[in-house]
Order: C-alpha cells, then sequence, then structure tokens
C-alpha cells in the first residue's frame, strides 16, 4: 500500500502546482479592433454609422467641353505690335521741316547728284539748286566759263587714276552745309548758306566727315534767283580704286515770292 501512495502523491502534487501557476498568468487581452472595423460595425441610425467626410465634387478635365468654353488662361498670346522697318540702306529718313521762310512760297521737291565722267574726258560739273539739274562744260584747271547760276562745281583737279574729283560751292554764290544734327528748317538752311563751301575730295571719308558732308547732312544755298534751296545728302558713294565718288538725294526749294 505504501508503494502505491507514493505515486497518487506525486501525481497531486504536480496538478496542485499546475493550478497555482495558471492563476497567477494574466489573461491574454483580446486584439484592438482596426478602425476600419469599428466604423463598419456600428448600427445603423448610429452616429458611428455616419460619414465624417464630406462628398468632394469632381475635378473639372484640362481636355474636352471646358477647354472649350473661352477660359482666357488657354488662349494664344496676341501677337507683339509691329516695329518699324528700317529703311532699304539701313540709314533712317532725314526729317525736313517744309514750313516756307518769310517772303518764300511752298517748297517744291525734287532730285540732285553728282555723277562725273571720268578725268580723261576733262569735263567738269555745274549743279543749279534751283532746279536740281547738271550741265557739263569743258575742264580748266576748275576755272568756270559759264556758271549759268549754278551753285555747286565738281571738277577734277588733276588726272592720276583716282580721287580726282573736288566739290565745292560756286565763287561769287551764297552756299553753306547744314550739319546732320541741325534743325532741317528753311530758315536754319538759310542762315547756313552764307557759311561757304570749300574743295572737298568726297574719296577722303575721314575729311568729309570732318566737315560735316555725311548722310544726313545737306547742301544749303540761297540761289541765284533768291530761293531757299536744301539739297539733302541721302546717299555717298566711292566707285572703289579708279573711280570716283557720288552723292544724291533730295532738293528742297522754298521759291521767293514775286
Amino acid at each position: 500500500m505504501a508503494g502505491i501512495a507514493l505515486p497518487l502523491l506525486g501525481i497531486v502534487a504536480s496538478l496542485v502546482v499546475g493550478m497555482d501557476r495558471d492563476a497567477a498568468s494574466p489573461a491574454a487581452a483580446p486584439p484592438p479592433a482596426s478602425s476600419a472595423s469599428s466604423d463598419s460595425s456600428g448600427s445603423p441610425g448610429s452616429p458611428d454609422s455616419v460619414s465624417s467626410e464630406e462628398p468632394t465634387e469632381p475635378t473639372p478635365s484640362a481636355s474636352g467641353s471646358d477647354s472649350a468654353s473661352g477660359d482666357e488662361s488657354t488662349a494664344p498670346p496676341l501677337d507683339p505690335p509691329d516695329s518699324p522697318l528700317p529703311s532699304g540702306s539701313g540709314t533712317p529718313a532725314t526729317q525736313v521741316a517744309l514750313a516756307p521762310p518769310p517772303g518764300h512760297g511752298p517748297a517744291r521737291e525734287s532730285s540732285w547728284g553728282l555723277a562725273p565722267a571720268p578725268c580723261t574726258n576733262h569735263e567738269q560739273q555745274l549743279i543749279d539748286l534751283d532746279t536740281g539739274l547738271s550741265r557739263v562744260e569743258s575742264e580748266d584747271n576748275g576755272r568756270i566759263e559759264e556758271p549759268g547760276g549754278a551753285e555747286l562745281h565738281y571738277w577734277p583737279e588733276n588726272c592720276t587714276g583716282s580721287a580726282d574729283y573736288r566739290l565745292r560751292g560756286v565763287p561769287n554764290t551764297r552756299v553753306g552745309l547744314l550739319r546732320a544734327d541741325d534743325p532741317h528748317t528753311a530758315e536754319h538752311c538759310r542762315k547756313v548758306s552764307n557759311t561757304g563751301l570749300p574743295p572737298m575730295d568726297l574719296n577722303d571719308s575721314g575729311t568729309i566727315e570732318r566737315a560735316g558732308f555725311v548722310v544726313g547732312a545737306a547742301i544749303c544755298s540761297v540761289t541765284a534767283e533768291g530761293a531757299v534751296a536744301m539739297a539733302t545728302i541721302d546717299h555717298i558713294s566711292d566707285s572703289g580704286i579708279g573711280g570716283e565718288a557720288t552723292a544724291s538725294g533730295t532738293l528742297y526749294v522754298w521759291p521767293k515770292k514775286p
């Protein structure tokens, strides 16, 4: 009996120890419910069953009917205003005030120019600033046989192959040079006509620039007929090696009243 009692006591003791361990350990906590499941678990009609977010409006598409609704933000930019175009020569046109000076009539407008023949022709050119017309006579070492009312004289000073011609005002006439930055008015032109126009080699760019004979300037005169003439210098060109310079422009003439 003693041998049987001992194993039974060991079993009872093991059961008692196991029960004590189970009572001492805390019960496992249930896993927390997710927010999604708690939101969906509310009963109908309860506050928990109503979503706290308000419905959002659909975003209009950039394409489709909205883009065709005249939205100014998508309209193409307007073309910039037209910019002034340069003149054919690349030089601005000379601005001339056409108001006549006292004792003179409205301006007549024509053209003038210098176009010399080869020096071997022994010709000189005479230009009448009343009309802009030129005529040719035989060259005689710069002497003029018959001025005939001309104001400009273009003659070959020598005949060495290039830069032979010189331009000057005809002696005993009223001719002067109106600088490019001076007012281009008839009254101012009349005043500078007393300053004279000495001989100039138009192929010598340095000399004529210092004298003021440049594009934009003008030759002024009180002519033999009493008119005020302004011959604007719109173009100057040399003809290269062995050639002669030419000049041309617009001629404004304010005739003297009878």
